[in-house]
C-alpha cells in the first residue's frame, strides 16, 4: 500500500530510544508502535518521565531513534505546540507575529485574533506582555494559520482558564487534520480524543475513546 494518496499520516514501527548513563544505558523507549490516520485525535498519556516528550522529539525529527523507523506521509505538514512557548517571538507585537508567520495584514490578522479572544490593544502589544494562558492561545492561533495537517500538542491546556480551553476545543473541532496531544487534563481528553495511547515501561498501549474510557478499560484489565 502506497503512502501517496493514502489517509495514513504517521507510522512508528518498533521505535526504541536509549541514552548513555552512568550505568551504561538508559532505555526510555523499547518497542513503540503507532499508526495515525487523517482526522484522528490521539491522546498520549503516561507517568512523568515515561518518555512522552522524547517520543514527540522523535516524531518531529529533532531526535533520532536508537532503533526502529518513523514514517510520515509525503504530504504531511506538522505543527508543534510547545508548553513553554519557546516557539514565540517575545519582542514582536501580535500583529507583527501574524504578519511574519502568515503574511496577514492588520484587518485579517485582527479577525483571526478575535477568534482567540484577543483585543485590538493586545494585538498592538509585544508577546512578552501576555500571560501564560494568552501565549497558549496565541500559539494555537498561529498553528491554525500554518497549513499543518498534523498537530503535535504538548500540554496545551496548561495555564488555560475555562473560556480559553473552550476556544482551543472549538479550534480543534474545525481542524481537519490529525492531532496527537500530550495531556494530563482528563476533561480535555474526554472532549477531544478518539483514542488514548498510554506510554509506560517504554511501550504504548491503546485504548479506544477518551480519558474516562481509558481509565475504565485500564481498571478492567487490572481486575481481570
Amino acid at each position: 500500500e502506497g503512502w501517496r494518496g493514502s489517509s495514513k499520516v504517521l507510522e512508528l514501527s518498533s521505535v526504541a530510544k536509549s541514552f548513555p548513563s552512568a550505568q551504561g544505558e538508559n532505555r526510555v523507549l523499547t518497542d513503540v508502535n503507532l499508526l495515525v490516520w487523517h482526522g484522528e485525535r490521539v491522546g498520549l498519556v503516561g507517568p512523568n518521565g515515561a518518555g512522552k516528550s522524547v517520543l514527540f522529539r522523535i516524531i518531529r525529527g529533532v531526535e533520532q531513534p536508537t532503533a526502529g523507523a518513523v514514517y510520515i506521509g509525503p504530504s504531511v505538514v506538522s505543527g508543534y505546540y510547545a508548553q513553554e512557548h519557546e516557539t514565540l517571538s517575545y519582542d514582536l507585537t501580535l500583529f507583527q507575529v501574524l504578519a511574519r508567520h502568515a503574511n496577514l495584514p492588520e484587518g485579517p490578522a485582527m479577525a483571526h485574533l478575535n477568534r482567540f479572544m484577543f483585543t485590538y490593544e493586545q494585538a498592538r502589544s509585544p508577546v512578552r506582555t501576555l500571560s501564560g494562558g494568552e501565549r497558549s492561545r496565541l500559539q494555537m492561533a498561529l498553528l491554525m494559520l500554518g497549513g499543518a495537517n498534523l498537530l503535535l500538542l504538548d500540554e496545551p491546556t496548561n495555564n488555560l482558564d475555562i473560556a480559553s480551553a473552550e476556544v482551543l476545543e472549538e479550534a480543534l473541532e474545525e481542524f481537519e487534520g490529525a492531532v496527537i496531544v500530550i495531556s494530563h487534563d482528563r476533561y480535555f481528553l474526554d472532549r477531544v480524543a478518539d483514542r488514548v495511547v498510554e506510554l509506560d515501561q517504554g511501550r504504548l498501549t491503546e485504548y479506544i475513546g477518551g480519558y474516562s474510557d481509558y481509565e475504565a478499560m485500564r481498571l478492567a484489565r487490572r481486575v481481570g
